[in-house]
């Protein structure tokens, strides 16, 4: 039998992991590993493949679910409930006294079963079930938001390795600028003025070149910290570029109807909340005998006749009648009612001030993508054309190089900026968006 319950318990076990696994497969897409099987080995082996590629969003969440401590922490807290679950299936042990007294040789014996606990085995069982039903969708929840921090931390490389590469452009512009001056003022050609100027700048850039390449390391080892890997932020393998925005996005409407359905935060606190109820149902059935037990006992001398009989003991409720158990069972309900009603208002105030921000990154990239990126480039054609003509000095046809490059960082930050924002988006409404 015991051997039986341990087999029970383990492998309802997997079905708690399956079922959570499948609440992700619903918000996330098929991109959630089966858990149950993959080895050791074959798990490593699998990270070390995926780690040999450019990380995409998949890749990377698909790494992130093998491999980090910190999941495998949070999927470990289902045994928890999963063991309470148990308890409340079993019954209590019964108790077996035996007494011996050497003089006379007499002897006693009893043994005595708590039949409270048989007749509420059934309602301890159906409440730790509800408990369990809301620890699978907190660890759900728990391993869902992780996942949107993968995918944030991987724009944010992605990002800040694309900034760094145009700050060194930047940078290197400025420097064949300020080499430029440096001859001409040699020549006698350039005021001292615009030489100091120009090596001002040049060190400007220098500086921001070495800010922007700490940023793009720094983002890096943060990837790393998400993944849950044992390797460092320079063997990363990255894409080149940030994806292209899709081209809409949903409606505001559309969100919230899909938040209140999708939030596994919210179907948690509605999960308490049935939880708590049926606790009240419990203690409110037995709060004036708690506990009560039925016992047989037997006595006599050796070599004399026995007397044996049954019996039963039961708390007088007198003083305590059970109304601390039932105020705190009736004000843990009312929390739980609070709660979820607050969170439901929260959701709401979430998924549009995730809307909004998501509006005003797509606007701020299109201004970028359709005037100041398009016009800084004909600034530097047009500078180009009067440089040809000797109109204009080089410094003029560096400067404007220097103000396209400095477009083109501000279009990878609006996208960056989008990117988070969606995501940041997904989050609030709790699945990812096609």
């Amino acid at each position: 039998m015991v051997a039986f319950s341990s087999a029970c318990a383990h492998g309802s076990l997997q079905r708690d992991v399956t079922s959570v696994d499948e609440l992700l497969r619903l918000r996330i897409g098929p991109i959630a590993p089966p858990r149950s099987e993959f080895g050791a080995a074959v798990e490593s082996d699998t990270i070390n493949h995926l780690l040999t590629q450019p990380l995409t969003a998949e890749s990377a969440v698909r790494i992130a679910l093998i491999s980090h401590p910190a999941l495998r922490a949070t999927y470990a807290e289902l045994g928890i409930a999963r063991a309470d679950v148990v308890q409340a299936a079993l019954i209590a042990n019964p108790a077996l006294s035996l007494e011996r007294f050497t003089t006379g040789r007499f002897q006693e014996f009893g043994i005595a079963q708590s039949f409270i606990d048989l007749l509420s085995q059934p309602m301890r069982r159906r409440l730790a079930e509800a408990q369990l039903a809301s620890a699978r969708l907190r660890v759900a929840d728990e391993v869902f938001r992780r996942v949107a921090e993968v995918r944030s931390s991987l724009i944010e490389a992605v990002s800040a390795g694309q900034v760094s590469d145009i700050a060194e452009r930047a940078r290197a512009a400025a420097a064949a600028s300020a080499s430029a001056a440096t001859a001409i003022h040699a020549a006698g050609n350039l005021l001292e003025l615009d030489l100091v100027s120009e090596r001002a700048a040049a060190s400007e850039f220098q500086a921001g070149a070495i800010h922007a390449r700490g940023e793009s390391q720094e983002s890096r080892e943060q990837l790393v910290r998400a993944l849950g890997v044992s390797t460092t932020g320079a063997a990363l393998v990255l894409p080149d570029r940030l994806p292209e925005l899709p081209a809409t996005d949903p409606t505001l409407d559309s969100l919230v109807a899909l938040a209140s359905a999708s939030r596994l935060d919210l179907a948690a606190a509605l999960q308490d909340v049935n939880a708590a109820g049926k606790a009240v149902g419990l203690t409110s059935r037995f709060r004036l005998l708690p506990d009560a037990t039925l016992s047989f006992a037997g006595e006599g001398e050796d070599g004399g006749p026995y007397k044996s009989g049954a019996g039963f003991s039961i708390p007088l409720p007198l003083f305590d009648r059970g109304q601390a158990r039932m105020l705190r069972a009736q004000s843990e309900l009312r929390v739980a009612i609070a709660r979820q009603e607050a969170l439901a208002l929260s959701v709401r105030a979430d998924v549009r001030a995730a809307h909004a921000l998501l509006t005003s990154a797509r606007a701020r990239f299109e201004e970028y993508r359709t005037s100041v990126v398009p016009l800084r480039r004909r600034v530097t054609e047009e500078t180009q054309l009067q440089y040809n003509a000797m109109a204009v000095s080089v410094f003029g046809l560096l400067q404007a190089r220097q103000g396209e490059l400095s477009a083109g960082q501000g279009y990878i930050e609006a996208m960056s900026d989008y990117w988070k924002a969606r995501i940041q988006l997904e989050r609030a409404v709790g699945r990812s968006l096609p």
